[in-house]
């Protein structure tokens, strides 16, 4: 999967075939049938990209884009809609939308555009490995939907093993970056008890491997 895209549609049978097809293409779609449980969620955490119908039962698709763009000036961001009035546009996109696709549409072309919006994104920002997600930009960690409760010290080890994912990352540069010039004189004792911590919390599904006389790796959990 290449990117979480989420969908807020009240046409279920839109939303199924939209969905169904930009899956296919290798991208994850949740949808979302209203303004109030998109917005819940996305008070919790951001996707990698928002698509919003303009026309919803329990709000304004324009007033949603406003309010998502106020959390994030990076989320890429696609106004779906039947208004094809050049009035309609120039208030979708000064509503903060990346791109205003109108009804009836190509899928191909929804998804050509959707994943040029994902390639100017910031990919740094996001990391992923098997469940787990790190938002950077909020320092929020998940797995799955479900936010992890994580110390500042704990946040910034996950990080560093997830930016090396698959690469063994040295306990001397694990002290280092995480105590500064203290960690080369600090005690392996205390960062073994941080992945300790660490793991307990991420679960039997952690995938953090500890490499002998080295240090850890983080991998797919099988």
């Amino acid at each position: 999967m290449e990117g979480t895209l989420w969908y807020i549609e009240d046409d279920e049978d839109m939303a199924a075939l939209v969905s169904a097809a930009l899956e296919e293409a290798g991208l994850r779609v949740l949808t979302f049938p209203d303004g109030l449980s998109a917005r819940n969620a996305l008070a919790k955490r951001l996707p990698d990209a928002l698509v919003i119908d303009w026309s919803l039962p329990d709000d304004d698709g324009a007033s949603i884009c406003r309010w998502a763009r106020r959390r994030s000036a990076q989320l890429p961001i696609v106004m779906l809609t039947v208004r094809d009035d050049p009035a309609d546009i120039v208030a979708g996109l000064e509503a903060g939308a990346d791109d205003y696709v109108t009804k009836p549409f190509d899928i191909n072309v929804l998804e050509s555009r959707i994943r040029a919006l994902l390639r100017r994104a910031n990919p740094a920002q996001r990391l992923e490995c098997g469940p787990f997600l790190l938002d950077a930009a909020s320092g929020s960690a998940f797995i799955g939907d479900s936010p992890i409760d994580l110390t500042s010290l704990e946040f910034r080890l996950m990080t560093l093993l997830m930016r090396k994912k698959g690469s063994i990352v040295t306990r001397e540069h694990l002290k280092c970056a995480l105590w500064g010039a203290d960690g080369a004189h600090l005690s392996d004792n205390a960062l073994t008890a941080l992945v300790k911590r660490l793991r307990a919390k991420l679960g039997d599904e952690h995938g953090i491997k500890t490499v002998r006389s080295f240090g850890y790796r983080m991998e797919e959990p099988r």
